[in-house]
């Protein structure tokens, strides 16, 4: 890791609190605000940034930080103010699509900056729409977490029917993004990272489950999900299709199955 991009530790129970069990303040204002239109939303507190919903938390003196969109002024200063994380059993998702590179050579960067963009916006809508928790946007790469404290005991149920989604809805019809999809459930450290020199503060996730999510992902075929054994007898799914997956960099087999 960079020098400029540095995991941070610290106020370990109340990350605990607010990930694996859930903050009833913070709860209690993502219920009230999920009511509110319109995306897009603050990634800790879900308070509205467009439509009415997000003129009236403007009202409120609640809009986007001036130092990171993803995020309103006061959860901002929250990361500042408590900076740290703690270790949580979540849900985890990645998509990508596949043959990126060798489409924008031939279709051209504009063509390719509409595929990535329709990709995005399905993939966020199947995320949010089953009680996900979107991570970052990497190019065509998209990252989305299901912590108990936000998405409720039965977030690795709600990220499978995401995953299932996801490959779905951009990978079928005349328009259709290649997408390859993993998810899975484990032990992540999830918390607050800073960057230049503490003028950025973001949220990340770290822990070898994260590289095993994105290493499922990398394996699935274009318009295919693959869900890992513990995730699927976590949501309570069906095992017998199991199979054994080398992944990259993982030194033990890894079980999971095509949704």
């Amino acid at each position: 890791m960079s020098e400029s991009y540095v995991k941070e530790d610290g106020n370990t129970e109340l990350w605990q609190t607010i990930f694996a069990q859930g903050h009833p303040d913070l709860s209690a204002q993502q219920t009230f605000h999920g009511k509110l239109p319109a995306d897009p939303r603050c990634r800790l507190c879900n308070a509205p940034f467009g439509g009415l919903g997000g003129l009236y938390m403007r009202f409120r003196g609640k809009k986007k930080s001036s130092r990171n969109e993803h995020y309103c002024n006061a959860c901002d200063g929250f990361l500042d103010a408590f900076p740290g994380g703690a270790e949580v059993e979540m849900s985890i998702l990645f998509a990508d699509i596949r043959n990126s590179t060798s489409f924008a050579e031939s279709a051209g960067p504009q063509a390719a900056s509409e595929r990535v963009n329709a990709f995005l916006d399905a993939a966020t809508h199947a995320i949010t729409e089953n009680d996900g928790f979107i991570m970052a946007f990497y190019g065509d790469c998209i990252v989305a977490v299901w912590p108990p404290g936000f998405s409720g005991p039965d977030h690795a149920k709600k990220a499978v029917k995401a995953a299932r989604d996801v490959a779905a809805k951009v990978g079928t019809g005349a328009d259709a993004v290649p997408v390859g999809v993993g998810v899975h459930c484990g032990e992540v450290y999830i918390g607050t990272v800073q960057a230049a020199q503490g003028l950025f503060r973001d949220v990340s996730i770290f822990g070898v489950e994260v590289n095993v999510t994105a290493r499922l992902a990398a394996k699935a075929a274009a318009k295919e999900a693959i869900a890992s054994r513990s995730i699927l007898e976590k949501a309570g799914q069906p095992v017998a299709q199991v199979q054994s997956y080398e992944l990259k960099g993982i030194s033990e087999p890894v079980e999971a199955a095509s949704l």
